[in-house]
């Protein structure tokens, strides 16, 4: 819910509301002013006001923002070099600053950034990570970077036009912040944790490059979006760094939105093909991105990931199956704790080839589950615990099957 304000008639700078988008688009291209989230296990606490209250004085000008940071604890099994424990702290600040709104023209302008940061709570999680240490495809602990410290993902213009219905992006862009979204499954904050659950690792998505990004959602129920970057900078780099284009990547997404499925409630189902060069190796692919209500009055949903593309161009995976189902308030939902709305449980299937590596592959099919279960805790504050199971990872010489157990806390201001 957003706090408003009138006088939106006129051309006006850094306007204390929203300016208008259409439903979707703004679903992935704004943030909202509030932290507060309900069903927590601990409905208040003395460190809520202060927050909310910035969150709020932001928006005056302008500017809304989501702020997240983490600190997780994992253990593993069957490594095959390296601690089977580790832990690490991350920070997510994402921020749309309005500069201005103006609806004769049915124009607006944002800026658009995202910062990370990334440290280990010793030396083991600055300097290794479960996917390295367990040979996989995938990364059980998707929020570790093999960069520590601050790296600027994203840092853009974005304009919109038509009241919203047409957006431009160009800068420096993060593109998983708007194509491969999913609802049920996005966020290795508040729900899965594996790398193969939040995003497509077929698909490339670069972060930290020079790009641009249209979208236009030209009917209540479709949009398009399209894609480009270029370049090869890494986090903590300058995007020029190596800047070439011997290496990019284009992409699109059509995306379909019934409002009610055979009876089950809203879904999305998006196509993402793409192209890519690495080198010399100009290489397609396509993607799938699905996901669906199922039952209009019962918070149970199915998403799904699916893709395939050339070895030597995707961004991890050669061809990969991401798929599960998610709860939110399960408690509530039996009856055991009703104030308990906003818990959420989940359980993911995997299964990826890998592309293009110097690495030795041991195991061409790696397979994998992931059970987790997140506690609303507090009103800004999360506890997840999370196991996930890894059959033949694709690197590991030394092991068939490998075990993660993990601890989050997670804080979302």
């Amino acid at each position: 819910m957003n706090k408003t304000s009138a006088g939106r008639n006129t051309l006006q700078f850094f306007p204390p509301f929203s300016p208008q988008m259409t439903p979707y688009l703004g679903s992935v291209d704004q943030f909202g002013n509030t932290a507060l989230k309900p069903g927590a296990l601990f409905p208040s606490t003395p460190f809520d006001a202060l927050p909310q209250r910035a969150k709020y004085w932001a928006s005056e000008v302008g500017l809304r923002y989501s702020l997240q940071q983490t600190v997780t604890y994992v253990s593993m099994t069957d490594v095959m070099q390296g601690d089977n424990n580790l832990a690490y702290y991350t920070l997510s600040f994402a921020a749309k600053w309005a500069v201005y709104n103006d609806p004769p023209s049915a124009t607006a302008g944002w800026l658009s950034t995202q910062i990370k940061v990334k440290t280990g709570v010793d030396d083991s999680g600055d300097t290794q990570s479960a996917k390295s240490n367990l040979g996989t495809i995938t990364d059980p602990t998707s929020l570790w970077s093999g960069f520590n410290g601050i790296a600027v993902q994203e840092l853009a213009w974005q304009q919109s036009f038509r009241n919203g219905e047409l957006v431009f992006l160009g800068g420096v862009l993060n593109q998983g912040n708007y194509l491969d979204v999913n609802t049920y499954a996005n966020s290795g904050r508040s729900q899965f944790i594996n790398s193969a659950l939040i995003n497509s690792m077929v698909m490339p998505l670069p972060s930290y490059n020079f790009g641009v990004n249209l979208q236009w959602q030209f009917d209540d129920q479709w949009y398009v979006m399209a894609c480009a970057s270029a370049g090869t900078a890494s986090a903590g780099d300058a995007p020029w760094t190596g800047f070439s284009f011997n290496n990019w990547s284009t992409a699109w997404e059509l995306g379909y939105m019934p409002t009610n499925v055979l009876g089950l409630g809203p879904g999305i189902y998006r196509v993402q093909p793409f192209v890519a060069r690495v080198g010399d190796a100009i290489e397609p692919g396509l993607c799938f991105n699905a996901q669906q209500q199922l039952g209009q009055h019962i918070p149970i949903g199915w998403y799904g990931r699916f893709g395939f593309g050339g070895e030597s161009v995707t961004a991890g995976a050669a061809a990969q199956i991401g798929t599960g189902f998610v709860m939110q308030g399960p408690l509530a939902q039996l009856g055991l704790a009703p104030s308990r709305s906003n818990d959420g449980v989940g359980l993911g299937f995997l299964w990826s080839q890998p592309s293009n590596s110097s690495a030795t592959v041991f195991y061409e099919n790696e397979f994998g589950l992931e059970a987790t279960y997140v506690l609303q805790l507090t009103p800004m504050a999360k506890l997840q615990s999370d196991f996930q199971a890894i059959w033949d990872p694709a690197y590991n010489p030394g092991a068939s099957q490998a075990f993660v157990f993990q601890i989050q806390l997670a804080l979302a201001w």
